[in-house]
């Protein structure tokens, strides 16, 4: 199958070398608010090509992430048609709520929290991006649980980490908050922040914190999930 979206003959070459292959078994694209991104699949696996207007930081911080995290490996960098085109490759797994893991959303909300320890854990003297601070750490910028590939339980991947680097880390638990509300209704935060390890928020903490993902916001590009939530809504 393939998609009516067209690559620039650039980034499907790229693509092609990638892959090693001259033809895909199948193309599938999608629009986002922040952006186009495509699946393209050849024989030795798939690639995913994301179209938007800035994704330089992006690759820069998939590249520093490599070796730290798990992160996709960039293949591809493209600058055509007045945007930049990104190419990473397919890494195993399946977001941490799929329905395929038949996980209760306890289980679910534990394993994030787990995972969100290991990666504010990691070691940011070197890191390049954010600011320096002395209660900052290595931040996701948007810790929702569609970026958290897990396979068998153990963390596979972490997917758009464009706002990656030192940061505070109420920020990503704000987006946690958003998330795990969002996916599964009112509830499961305590469950996240025991895994965590901080200590018990009271509900108004919680829902405090929960309001402050996304914030503050002023530019054009849409570049959370909440804020894709809510320029969908608001149509």
């Amino acid at each position: 199958m393939r998609s009516p979206l067209r690559l620039p003959p650039e980034v499907r070459s790229a693509a092609e070398a990638a892959l090693g292959a001259r033809r895909f078994r199948s193309e599938f694209a999608w629009l986002s608010w922040a952006g186009t991104v495509w699946r393209l699949a050849g024989d030795s696996g798939a690639v995913f090509v994301k179209r938007a207007a800035e994704l330089e930081g992006e690759k820069s911080r998939l590249e520093w992430l490599a070796g730290r995290l798990p992160v996709p490996e960039v293949v591809g960098f493209v600058r055509a048609n007045g945007d930049d085109w990104l190419l990473t490759r397919e890494i195993p797994g399946v977001p941490l709520y799929d329905a395929s893991l038949g996980w209760e959303p306890p289980r679910v909300a534990r394993r994030f929290g787990e995972i969100l320890r290991e990666i504010h854990s990691v070691d940011v003297s070197e890191c390049p991006f954010g600011a320096a601070a002395e209660s900052h750490v290595l931040i996701h910028g948007d810790y929702c649980l569609p970026n958290v590939l897990v396979q068998e339980g153990r963390l596979a991947g972490l997917v758009d980490v464009g706002r990656a680097g030192r940061g505070d880390p109420r920020d990503d638990l704000a987006a946690a908050f958003w998330t795990l509300h969002y996916n599964y209704g009112h509830g499961f935060a305590p469950d996240f922040l025991d895994a965590y390890g901080a200590p018990p928020m009271t509900d108004r903490e919680i829902e405090r914190l929960r309001r402050r993902y996304g914030k503050p916001y002023t530019g054009r590009t849409v570049s959370t999930a909440r804020q894709q939530y809510q320029a969908a809504t608001d149509r």
